[in-house]
């Protein structure tokens, strides 16, 4: 076989385009532990990689004091109180107890709702890798059934 410098650098060229053509691997979903709370948030992966904060997309509703408003409507089925004014520390009277009310009917309310808890050291969380693995997207807080 003549050797033909033309002919393998041909070849030399094509093999490294198809090379280059060759697509990275998706990491796709993963499952993390968190190892800091939120604003600190970090993420440790499976493979033991830790994700720092910057780096990471969290939803809103994931922060402690997050405030949405809410309203709701529906039929009451079954309504059903019975307190006494008894509290902590004994009161200087004796308690007095309400009577057991039911009723039935509808009802409206409007308010805010405040988130009051956030992630926690340990939490197992869902996190999801742009395709350039530049950010991580927390998804969720998931548990092993």
């Amino acid at each position: 076989m003549i050797k033909d410098d033309k002919y393998y650098k041909a070849i030399n060229k094509l093999a490294l385009m198809l090379k280059s053509r060759d697509n990275p691997k998706f990491l796709g979903a993963i499952t993390g532990e968190v190892v800091k709370a939120p604003p600190e948030l970090e993420v440790k992966l499976e493979n033991g990689i830790i994700i720092k904060n910057k780096k990471i997309m969290i939803s809103i509703e994931k922060i402690i004091g997050y405030e949405r408003t809410y309203s709701l409507e529906g039929d009451v089925t079954e309504y059903d109180f019975d307190n006494t004014t008894k509290s902590d520390p004994v009161p200087q009277h004796p308690s007095h107890p309400i009577p057991k009310l039911k009723g039935k009917g509808t009802y409206k309310a409007e308010g805010k709702i405040k988130w009051t808890d956030t992630l926690k050291i340990g939490d197992k969380v869902l996190m999801l890798p742009t395709n350039d693995h530049k950010y991580f997207y927390l998804i969720d807080k998931v548990v092993r059934l």
